[in-house]
């Protein structure tokens, strides 16, 4: 909206950085243009403060207000956008494809599963992920199609097609049980026990469900896992093609990490459309915390954060 006047409505690139911890209510966005470019790119910084907030200038309080993200952009119209193209040798590797199965996008929103594809859902006490009711994740129901990676397929809880202004929200979502994709085969299996045997069949009918709750504890690991919080430390977003301006119904993320170590971890993140086309990438840093760090109350600074 800001660069609307420039034909400039996409964004390009953008670098979140979040100091302080968010929390749901209002919240109030200032704007800088750092670099207004007269054809191609514009470059803004954006500065997100919540608490305190008043209804005109200066929009905030200094002593109560709290500068909670911080983001550079660049911004561009993707539709207009030309220049030099090379296909490059990623493009015919198998890490290009789209997952096998494709799902049966019908059975999924009809019943949450179909022969390869199941929805990851979160469990009925867990107001702390409100944020996660949002979408619904539905993932392979044999585990890991490739050892320490997830994949997935993601919609809109809502039904609301997905537009390029939810990107950065797409990216930064994952399923309750990310971590247990992304960790090495010998301990994903010691987080979630020997997979049953409908797990092992992606075809079979799901009758062995007695087997599988008696492998796995479920509630257990459930319970585990709602006591941490993942916060973003750092986020980098790059988008590659544009989305219909109608937007989409569904996307397919790939989430990888390399390195999980001392409550510190980073995870790439790639977006693929239904036709396989790359939709956007993201690079993130993300600490792993006790949950009771993200439910404490937000005391007002002391100080100044300007």
């Amino acid at each position: 909206m800001h660069l609307s006047s420039r034909d400039q409505p996409d964004t390009l690139t953008a670098h979140f950085e979040y100091p302080a911890r968010t929390s749901p209510g209002p919240a109030i966005v200032i704007v800088e243009d750092v670099k207004l470019g007269r054809s191609q790119l514009s470059t803004l910084h954006l500065t997100l403060w919540q608490g305190g907030l008043r209804l005109q200038a200066p929009w905030i309080t200094l002593f109560v207000s709290r500068r909670v993200i911080l983001a550079y952009t660049t911004h561009t119209n993707l539709l207009t956008f030309g220049g030099f193209s090379l296909p490059t040798g990623y493009g015919s590797s198998t890490a290009a494809a789209l997952p096998n199965p494709l799902p049966d996008f019908n059975a999924l929103k009809a019943s949450g599963i179909d022969g390869g594809w199941e929805e990851n859902r979160l469990p009925s006490p867990s107001q702390l992920l409100h944020s996660l009711r949002n979408w619904h994740f539905y993932v392979p129901r044999a585990g890991p199609l490739t050892p320490g990676v997830l994949d997935m397929w993601i919609r809109a809880a809502s039904g609301e097609r997905m537009t390029q202004a939810v990107l950065p929200y797409v990216v930064d979502s994952f399923p309750l049980t990310v971590h247990a994709y992304l960790a090495a085969p010998e301990l994903r299996e010691l987080l979630m026990g020997p997979p049953s045997d409908r797990d092992r069949k992606p075809g079979s009918s799901g009758k062995n469900k007695t087997s599988k709750t008696n492998d796995r504890d479920e509630e257990g690991q459930i319970e585990a896992r709602m006591s941490l919080w993942f916060p973003t430390v750092v986020m980098n977003l790059e988008v590659k093609a544009a989305l219909p301006e109608e937007g989409v119904e569904w996307l397919n993320v790939r989430v990888t990490s390399k390195q999980i170590k001392d409550g510190r971890f980073d995870l790439d993140v790639l977006v693929r459309d239904v036709e396989g086309e790359i939709i956007a990438l993201s690079h993130q840093v993300a600490l792993i915390l006790s949950m009771e760090r993200n439910t404490a109350k937000t005391k007002p600074s002391a100080k100044t954060s300007l």
